[in-house]
């Protein structure tokens, strides 16, 4: 019975992951929740900060939503396989911090590179116990990338700050000062642990979805909360013409009482849109109403996107994506 139990878990972990059973078999630990929570304030409120990053740092199509081919999440850690070499020097490019001569600071303040392996690099907040590692590609790819932010650093006249000591900098501690303790950033800590566990569950996108895409951002909050209301994950999961939304399928798994986020439908949102083009949009929050998730189903033909595009760049993403609907769509059918 209990080896049933281990696979069952190990199967449905796989769902919200991406990763091979083995992989899903091997994190599972008696006591604990199957996809773990971050531990501690200080790893959660770095993977909400990750989790921005990941959003805003993707620009371009991708086999896999976001760029992640998997996620594997531990209590102390959370590792991300980044799906290609073009998605890695994108993603590491972006987070390394720079000081931009006037005020500015380029990519995640206190962030440094605490390992370099074989494996990929591991990341984290200087001076507080966070850890998350960046792997997939060859590890020569993230050296290279490395090497190519601080010498393109160097040609802006812009300081590097991750090569520095293994403390805040001046500029890092001014820049956090000024721009992150007033009240956005307030609410951004108290529903840390929404983005933090959307971060842990991003295979969802991957798995359960006929999506071609699926992109994001950090939104404003809405009327129908007091004050400013809680940060507002917005992720528009967009499918190709003639594909159904698979809406149910996601929400459930979502708010999952074993394997989900202590989320339910917020029905007791104004709408900031005209009502009839809204309704594919669906508004999760916490009960304490910390946190909002907004899932916005939307319909565009990407002409890249097609199998047949001419653009030989995104032949092999247009199969793949092709191919991960196809699959997400047979399990649908499977199910029902």
């Amino acid at each position: 019975m209990r080896r049933v139990r281990t696979s069952r878990l190990a199967s449905h972990r796989q769902l919200y992951t991406n990763e091979t059973y083995q992989q899903a078999r091997d994190l599972l630990n008696p006591g604990q929740a199957p996809i773990p929570a971050a531990g501690g304030v200080e790893q959660r409120n770095f993977e909400a900060d990750l989790f921005h990053q990941v959003l805003d740092s993707y620009t371009d199509f991708s086999a896999y939503p976001f760029g992640i081919r998997c996620v594997r999440p531990q209590p102390d850690t959370i590792e991300l396989v980044v799906e290609n070499e073009q998605r890695a020097r994108r993603l590491l490019t972006w987070l390394l911090p720079s000081y931009e001569p006037g005020g500015e600071i380029h990519g995640m303040p206190g962030l440094r590179i605490r390992q370099r392996t074989r494996r990929g690099v591991e990341l984290h907040i200087t001076g507080r116990r966070t850890s998350a590692w960046l792997t997939g590609p060859d590890p020569k790819i993230w050296k290279r990338t490395e090497t190519e932010s601080l010498e393109h650093a160097a040609d802006l006249g812009w300081k590097a700050l991750w090569r520095g000591p293994e403390k805040w900098s001046v500029e890092e501690l001014s820049f956090e000062q000024q721009w992150n303790t007033g009240e956005w950033t307030r609410q951004f800590r108290s529903g840390a642990w929404s983005a933090s566990g959307l971060l842990r569950r991003i295979g969802l996108f991957h798995t359960l979805t006929a999506a071609d895409a699926v992109t994001g951002y950090k939104g404003l909050g809405i009327n129908g909360y007091d004050g400013s209301g809680p940060v507002r994950w917005c992720l528009d999961i967009i499918h190709r013409s003639g594909v159904c939304y698979q809406k149910q399928e996601l929400v459930s798994a979502v708010t999952d009482p074993e394997f989900g986020l202590p989320v339910a439908r917020a029905g007791h949102l104004d709408a900031i849109y005209p009502p009839e083009t809204m309704k594919n949009w669906i508004r999760l929050d916490d009960e304490a109403r910390t946190g909002l998730i907004e899932l916005r189903f939307t319909t565009c033909n990407y002409e890249q996107l097609q199998v047949n595009s001419p653009d030989p760049k995104y032949q092999a993403i247009a199969e793949a994506v092709e191919r991960r609907v196809s699959t997400a769509t047979q399990r649908r059918h499977n199910s029902h």
